[in-house]
């Protein structure tokens, strides 16, 4: 869920600080990051077994239905993939519980993580503003 307080667009998983232009990601690669390290972003969905055993979302599931019996253990978590430009990788998990591909909680975790992507899409647009305005940077 988002709320706008003050100068901050809070979700669940991560918070948008529009003062400071950095984020403080809450569940997953917890820490604070700046805007303007940002390179780029996708919603993805991570076997709920890596989690917390390797570096978030790298270990996938598709985002689409699939012939049964390929994937013994369908469980997953939707989140977000942040590549930073000097290519560390962080990840936000917006999924609380694990899921399972098109169940009511795998598609309210998407919607949330869509929501997430757009604030994220409207900074890495603005930044890239900036860089075409002022090409030295």
């Amino acid at each position: 869920m988002e709320f706008l307080v003050s100068e901050k667009i809070i979700f669940d998983s991560v918070t948008f600080d529009l003062l400071n232009k950095t984020f403080e990601i809450l569940d997953g690669s917890i820490g604070v990051y700046r805007y303007e390290d940002i390179k780029r972003f996708a919603i993805l969905n991570e076997n709920a077994r890596y989690r917390g055993k390797q570096t978030p979302f790298t270990a996938l599931l598709p985002g689409s239905g699939l012939p049964a019996g390929i994937f013994s253990y369908p469980y997953m978590y939707v989140g977000i993939k942040v590549v930073l430009k000097d290519e560390t990788i962080l990840g936000i998990y917006v999924s609380k519980e694990k899921t399972m591909l098109n169940t009511d909680q795998y598609i309210h975790d998407r919607k949330i993580a869509n929501e997430i992507s757009q604030v994220f899409q409207d900074i890495v647009n603005n930044y890239a503003s900036l860089n075409e305005d002022n090409p030295e940077k």
